[in-house]
């Protein structure tokens, strides 16, 4: 390659034979000379990231003008570098860029200018025609002489140039871009992408499967053909039926626009690859392009995934949660998988709640890995030796974690000797859980806490305060579980009888119990002023969309957000519900009252409570003599 020197002296006499004036002939030795300087001061080669870096300098202390000429006259150096001439069009700086521009696409741009000519100003519309002109050049460059010879590549290849101008300029650039293809997809002479990944927020997200780890990639070519069952049009198309199903599910206009705008990126993925819509296109697309998301990509994740279930329903279940990696069940072995999905389908219609099912798969899954390392292909190889082998690896840190996994082990293997997998029938007996039952003090709200709850409840009315106090008043007045107040639906409240008729969650038995009338008034103040407006059919909502059923740990939140110090107290919610048996006992009434208020059936749980009412502990005291004690004379 010739030196900078050598080409720049053959330039000014190309410049010379083309009868280019001297005045324009020195303004190109002038810069050429700047540019040489600059390289040297900063010991750099003649390339393209250099020339930008000097441009970027010289507007500091230069005009525009200068700026923008100087930048044509070294992408002049560069063509003759590179070809042995310049182009009239890049030659005659004169010639505004619409009149360099070729024959080809001249009737397209018109055809846009004309349908747009009244939105702009004169000065407007003509700046608008030397941009696009511009950029039409750009694509003459590469051999495109129609709109409809642009290919995906090329417009990846104008969004990623150097436009040698500032952030502003160049959105305007992109600006007028984007406008003018929105116009030829209307008119079916280039995909709608095209004017999509001329935004600077979509195209860095967009990634390339060329650049995907191979296993992605795999995954990607195993469901291609499939996936042009749904192609990438048809996708996009269905996107906007989705923003509408997230609308009317009232979810928030934040999460609207991410989701447009993500799968507006996943779009451009598909039709630049030419892949049609497949859930596993769709995951495998995220996992490639999760690092150069920004901060809020667990956001797009969801609303991702929330696509594939509006695509196979129809609508979208806002309840509904995703699981975004294989869980342990998945990893193991077939035998293994239909020995714990049994056992787990087994509790389902026992009729436990889906916290207990999912703990109870953990010791499971421990115990199926175990065997898998010992080499075991299936549950009839079990005995009483690997049971114990098993039992002295446990690493649980505390007694009563040991004790509980035992216990879950033990009641799998009832399971599997039950259901044939293992023939013998005491197997389960090695399993010694090992733990006697303990005796818990109970803990009750104070009545300076009781009172600083009803002073919450006076003083505060935002929707969010409404819906805790109406939590806590429920607990406290009418002992409520967690789970039966966030269970608790609109049609459960006899507003005429004063009171609430449920099934409770945790022993599936009927319960009919009078509303006090602070509690009826905190629930109507949340249902009049705070609830959002919804058709769910629970009466505590969240308060964000989608405003779908709350999980048990709001009802604990709630009692925090009131009483702080309760954080660092076991017991949660459930000491409202202590709480509220403990005023029973106190006012009087006996075991029997309290056991229908709680929906007890078994006495003995009732006993714990006796130990707070304080004024009838005092009428039996124990006789110091029955315990051999002797009162000393003081």
């Amino acid at each position: 390659m010739k030196s900078y020197d050598e080409v720049v002296t053959n330039m000014i006499c190309f410049l010379k034979n083309r009868n280019i004036c001297q005045s324009s002939i020195n303004s190109h030795k002038d810069c050429y000379r700047s540019f040489q300087r600059f390289i040297q001061k900063n010991n750099c080669q003649w390339e393209q990231s250099a020339v930008s870096s000097w441009i970027t300098e010289l507007r500091k202390t230069n005009p525009r003008q200068l700026c923008t000429v100087w930048n044509q006259y070294m992408r002049q150096l560069d063509e003759y570098c590179h070809t042995g001439t310049v182009e009239d069009r890049h030659l005659y700086l004169t010639l505004t860029l619409y009149e360099r521009l070729g024959g080809g696409m001249k009737p397209d741009l018109d055809d846009y200018l004309w349908t747009c000519k009244s939105r702009y100003s004169k000065r407007s519309w003509h700046l608008a025609q030397n941009h696009l002109a511009g950029m039409l050049i750009y694509f003459e460059d590469r051999g495109r002489y129609s709109v409809s010879e642009i290919s995906y590549q090329d417009i990846i290849a104008y969004q990623a140039s150097d436009f040698s101008c500032s952030r502003k300029t160049r959105a305007v650039y992109l600006g007028h871009a984007r406008r003018f293809f929105e116009f030829m997809s209307l008119k079916h002479k280039c995909p709608a992408g095209y004017a999509l990944y001329l935004d600077d927020r979509n195209a860095p997200y967009v990634g390339s499967l060329e650049n995907f780890d191979a296993g992605l990639q795999e995954r990607i070519a195993v469901v291609a053909d499939e996936s042009r069952d749904f192609p990438a049009d048809e996708f996009y198309t269905a996107v906007n039926e989705y923003i509408g199903s997230l609308k009317a599910h009232k979810y928030a206009a934040t999460s609207i626009k991410t989701a447009k705008h993500a799968l507006s990126v996943l779009y451009l993925f598909l039709d630049i690859h030419s892949l049609g819509y497949h859930p596993e296109i769709a995951t495998a697309w995220f996992s490639g392009i999760q690092g150069l998301l920004p901060k809020n990509w667990k956001h797009w994740r969801r609303l991702v995934f929330l696509f594939s279930e509006f695509a196979e329903c129809g609508d979208i279940i806002p309840s509904n949660k995703f699981t975004y990696a294989p869980g342990g069940i998945d990893l193991l072995p077939a035998w293994c998988r239909s020995g714990i999905e049994g056992f787990l389908d087994l509790l389902k219609r026992e009729f436990h709640t889906v916290q207990t099912i999912r703990s109870y798969q953990y010791p499971c899954i421990r115990l199926c890995r175990y065997l898998v390392d010992r080499d075991l292909s299936g549950f009839e190889q079990l005995d009483p030796d690997i049971l114990y082998g098993f039992c002295t690896q446990d690493r649980h840190r505390t007694f009563r974690g040991r004790s509980s996994c035992f216990g879950i082990i033990r009641r799998f293997l009832v399971f599997l000797e039950d259901t044939g997998c293992v023939e013998n029938r005491y197997l389960h007996l090695c399993i010694d859980p090992g733990c006697a039952p303990g005796e818990k003090l109970v803990d009750i709200l104070t009545i300076d806490q009781t009172r600083r709850i009803e002073q919450y409840r006076k003083l505060n009315e935002k929707p969010i305060e409404l819906r805790r106090i109406a939590m806590v008043m429920t607990g406290i007045k009418m002992g409520l579980r967690a789970s039966d107040v966030v269970n608790l639906k609109l049609t459960d409240i006899d507003w005429e009888n004063r009171c609430i008729s449920i099934i409770q969650e945790k022993t599936k038995t009927s319960l009919i119990l009078p509303m006090p009338v602070s509690a009826g008034n905190a629930i109507y103040r949340y249902i009049r002023f705070g609830r959002p407006c919804t058709d769910s059919v629970f009466v505590f909502v969240r308060h964000k969309a989608p405003y779908g059923k709350l999980s048990i740990k709001t009802c604990t939140i709630a009692l925090w957000s009131i009483l702080p110090e309760r954080k660092d107290v076991y017991g949660g919610f459930h000491v409202t519900r202590r709480t509220f048996a403990t005023n029973i006992l106190r006012s009087g009434a006996g075991a029997g009252r309290i056991m229908d208020a709680l929906g007890h059936r078994d006495p003995t749980s009732v006993m714990k409570y006796l130990s707070m009412d304080e004024d009838r502990m005092r009428l039996c005291p124990l006789m110091l003599s029955d315990l051999s004690l002797n009162r000393e004379e003081v």
